[in-house]
């Protein structure tokens, strides 16, 4: 856990064209208070949050699940860390934790070369990563310049992270990567490529995966636009004024990286396998569906809200949409309990939940919240679209303003400020982002989907078909 100040630690963090210090900006303050939320519950839950291990305590998300019970336990320790911040929060410290636990025992098969075990490596970094509870971001996802060419036919060197140099004590490397959320408020900095778009046999030099620290000389970090709104406050703007999850642009510019923390390096073919065959991905993507249930029920319970609020709830249509909400729902929630229950020990003795369920939730929960943004746009309306900013009600309109916009139902200003929030994340550049971070935080849609199809297990049903075709 870090106070904002200790985040001005070298880090080259730029916004608007400035580089900046961390701890100058409010909303990376507030945000980092919420990121927080996950080391202060290890104090406050830690029957839930943390467990024993060799007789020193550690949060619960470092736990290698060894039967149901532990994910069902890990389960309940990410939706209270998600309900400090509403779901809002993508990338808090557990989410990679929970991978780094599996990485530890996964890492043998990455191998080795004349310098440094790879396997090592990355069993020895997993369990620094442990024993310190450090918070790593993680960037994967290559610039998107021109998806129709290979990487190396892109001549500019930022189409992703590659060698440019190797040396006995570390290697150089340049390049660029096009998303890296909560780069500003992290420890460490996890680079590796995604699955769904392999590498090929002519990107050796850009087949790398490695840590190393974000004050790195030659790591920059450029923030996007913020999307918070200063002047207004958090009863105008709830969400957008509370948080920004802050996504990056990585650029490095020959950064040295020592032997000790890189895990793949100048092999294409082990950089498209280590996602997957290091447990990383199956252990996080739990973690990431569970806090993907608590931000649908949180979008589902602000559509109810309004419905109630605005008085519209008691309209047998209105009921029909809600009740389409309510029923997605608890689709996700089940499918996740599947996801455990169905669960199976590899070959570590490792209990890892059903991939094709959690993939079921992946190709379904962004839809799902998108139908909730939805549902509350049409039932708020120009309702949300008309409120006046919060500060009139201390204005000479104040006293209109109660009275004109109270009801039996709601004060005005609480009207105003369950609207202001259904605006929030319907509608403003905060909600917008927050919906395409569903879609596409856990890779494209469309090869989620078609994957789903190829892996799917139906020798029941094709049994059944042969039978009645008589096969």
């Amino acid at each position: 856990m870090h106070t904002i100040e200790e985040l001005d630690d070298g880090r080259a963090v730029f916004l608007n064209g400035q580089q900046i210090k961390v701890s100058d900006i409010p909303i990376f303050r507030k945000t980092l208070a919420l990121n927080n939320q996950y080391y202060h519950l290890q104090q406050e839950h830690p029957d839930v949050h943390t467990y024993v291990e060799n007789g020193r305590r550690y949060d619960i998300a470092y736990k290698v699940p060894r039967t149901v019970a532990d994910l069902r336990q890990k389960h309940q320790a990410y939706q209270e860390i998600a309900q400090t911040n509403n779901g809002m929060l993508g990338r808090t410290p557990d989410f990679l934790a929970t991978g780094t636990a599996v990485l530890a025992e996964r890492s043998a098969f990455l191998g080795h070369n004349q310098y440094t075990n790879f396997g090592e490596n990355a069993k020895h970094y997993a369990e620094w990563v442990k024993a310190n509870d450090v918070f790593i971001s993680h960037a994967l996802q290559n610039p998107q310049l021109d998806r129709s060419k290979p990487i190396n036919a892109i001549p500019s060197g930022y189409a992703g992270v590659h060698t440019i140099e190797r040396r006995p004590d570390g290697i150089v490397v340049s390049g660029a990567k096009m998303v890296n959320t909560m780069a500003p408020i992290a420890d460490d900095l996890l680079i590796f490529n995604p699955p769904e778009l392999l590498l090929e046999k002519g990107d050796t030099s850009y087949g790398v995966a490695f840590a190393t620290p974000l004050n790195t000389p030659g790591v920059k970090i450029i923030c996007r636009k913020l999307l918070d709104h200063p002047g207004y406050t958090e009863d105008d703007y709830p969400l957008s004024n509370a948080l920004d999850e802050i996504d990056a642009y990585i650029v490095f510019d020959h950064a040295f990286i020592p032997w000790k923390q890189v895990f793949v390096e100048n092999d294409y073919e082990m950089s498209n396998r280590f996602f997957i065959e290091t447990g990383i991905f199956g252990h996080t993507s739990h973690q990431d569906e569970v806090r993907g249930i608590t931000k649908l029920e949180f979008a589902t319970s602000l559509a109810i809200r309004v419905a109630h609020t605005l008085g519209l709830d008691h309209f047998l249509g209105v009921q029909e949409k809600l009740g389409h909400l309510t029923a997605n729902l608890e689709l996700i929630k089940g499918t996740i309990t599947r996801s455990e229950d169905n669960g199976h020990l590899d070959e570590f003795g490792i209990y890892t939940p059903d991939l094709q369920a959690l993939l079921a939730v992946r190709a379904s929960l962004p839809s799902f919240f998108e139908e909730a943004m939805q549902v509350t746009q049409r039932l708020a309306a120009g309702s949300m679209v008309g409120v006046p900013g919060f500060a009139e009600f201390d204005g000479e309109n104040g006293q209109i303003l109660d009275q004109a916009l109270s009801t039996s139902l709601a004060s005005a200003k609480d009207r105003s400020k369950l609207l202001n929030l259904a605006f929030d994340l319907s509608s403003s550049g905060f909600g917008q982002r927050q919906l395409m971070y569903e879609y596409y935080h856990g890779g494209d849609p469309m090869r989620i989907r078609s994957k789903h199809y190829l892996d799917e297990n139906l020798s029941a049903g094709n049994a059944m078909l042969d039978e009645l075709l008589g096969k």
